[in-house]
């Protein structure tokens, strides 16, 4: 059975295109975009990414988003924006004024940062499912990959996680 998603899991400073990597890294991280691309005829690149965290990583666009506008395909961000996040309840303000009142323990907090990491997978899920092109690319953070896999697959849509933690 062909896989509906493809799973590449890294750092994001590297998917970002930080300047802390060399030309010759950032190249070989979109070589394997576009091998990945080509080997399995990827319709829809998604990123675990927003827009309005580019600049903290000094870039407009990611590798993935400058190479699908290169190839036009599509692509998506696909995370919660910080706008998001915050009507939500979930940035990182609000968690730990919710962790304080309520007085959880490190580790019980550890549990909830967890918890709204699955939020988050649950909703990169919806988004890709919304956008409806297959097969899809998804680079996210190498921590997320095994999770993310394991969502797609559950709901019928075979999951192949091709690099679990790609470091330059």
């Amino acid at each position: 059975m062909k896989p509906s998603v493809i799973i590449i899991g890294t750092g994001h400073r590297l998917q970002a295109g930080h300047d802390r990597y060399t030309p010759s890294q950032l190249k070989a991280f979109a070589d394997l975009i576009e091998a990945t691309r080509k080997k399995y005829r990827i319709k829809l690149i998604a990123e675990e990414m927003s827009e309005d965290v580019l600049p903290d990583f000094g870039v407009t666009a990611t590798i993935a988003k400058k190479l699908a506008d290169r190839k036009k395909i599509a692509h998506r961000y696909v995370d919660l924006t910080a706008s998001e996040r915050g009507s939500l309840g979930i940035d990182r303000l609000s968690l730990h004024q919710a962790a304080q009142s309520a007085q959880l323990s490190a580790p019980q907090f550890a549990v909830l940062e967890r918890t709204v990491e699955e939020l988050r997978e649950c909703l990169w899920l919806v988004r890709i499912l919304t956008a409806n092109m297959w097969p899809v690319l998804l680079i996210c953070g190498a921590n997320h990959g095994p999770r993310i896999q394991h969502l797609f697959n559950a709901i019928g849509k075979p999951a192949v996680l091709e690099v679990n933690d790609y470091e330059a």
